[in-house]
């Protein structure tokens, strides 16, 4: 194990926190320890993965086992991540991922349908969840996730086409433009919260960078990507929200409203997506 950490480490950023290292180096010794033969793999996805990890990102994982965990090892790991918890830490409080059989990883019906064990960011408590469950994840463990144990993810996960991803869009943005009109012009909640509202934009260029070369790419990415190629008039809020993205704490953010022309611009981009995703599919 200790070889593979070591080119790990390679693409760990050792900022904004030096600590992360250790925290994964601890959680992989664990996982190995709790799932014993059952064990195949621990993957590094999500921003840490595609390149924009900042201060205020999740420590996105996938553990690949060879069978479905027993009870015992879901015991096990639910220690593990309360004792990890326990460390105090940013990166050790902030670990999200699931536990996935390797059988499940190419069963292309039933992608988005399959509940694996998981740890939602900020918990200690393992649950039952479809998160990553996703083409756009399998496409992140295959072509660019960080090894942190185990073989080389291209043996576990066939291809990604470009057509599951763009279903999968479909239905992702479809989703976000009902839940993110249900809460314009209330009170306080996610998706109006300043956090969420830029969020959102950079989520909706991602979608489109993803439309335009059949890849998942980094956030920041993304915002470069469509301020480069969409038109004028969407200029000013990719460069507000990634504005918004950078340099301040999830945790002041999401507690601010965000303003209302903000709001309705974020409305109509995504409308906008929406309709170039259905164009295309």
């Amino acid at each position: 194990m200790q070889r593979i950490i070591e080119q790990a480490l390679k693409r760990i950023p050792g900022e904004p926190y030096p600590e992360l290292r250790l925290v994964l180096e601890t959680f992989v010794r664990g996982v190995q320890n709790a799932v014993g033969a059952n064990f195949v793999g621990a993957y590094l996805v999500g921003s840490l993965a595609t390149g924009d990890f900042d201060r205020d990102s999740d420590i996105d994982f996938l553990v690949v086992t060879n069978e479905e965990l027993t009870d015992a090892e879901v015991q096990s790991l639910q220690t593990l991540h309360l004792e990890l918890h326990n460390l105090g830490c940013y990166p050790a409080r902030h670990l999200e991922g699931s536990y996935i059989p390797r059988d499940f990883l190419n069963r292309a019906d039933q992608v988005g349908t399959q509940l694996f064990w998981y740890i939602d960011n900020g918990s200690t408590v393992l649950e039952r969840s479809l998160h990553d469950d996703k083409w756009h994840v399998r496409w992140i463990l295959r072509e660019c996730s960080i090894t942190l144990s185990g073989p080389d993810p291209k043996v576990l996960v066939k291809p990604v086409l470009p057509e599951a991803l763009l279903g999968e869009m479909v239905v992702a943005v479809e989703k976000l433009r009902s839940d993110f009109a249900a809460e314009t012009g209330k009170s306080l909640r996610w998706f109006n919260s300043r956090f969420a509202q830029s969020f959102t934009v950079l989520t909706c260029c991602r979608m489109l960078h993803t439309l335009e070369n059949g890849a998942v790419n980094s956030k920041r990415a993304g915002a470069e990507w469509a301020e480069r190629s969409l038109g004028t008039e969407w200029h000013k809020l990719i460069r507000q929200a990634w504005a918004e993205r950078e340099g301040v704490r999830f945790g002041v953010k999401v507690r601010q409203l965000a303003d209302a022309e903000s709001l309705q611009e974020t409305a109509r981009f995504i409308a906008y997506v929406q309709s170039e995703l259905r164009l295309n599919r």
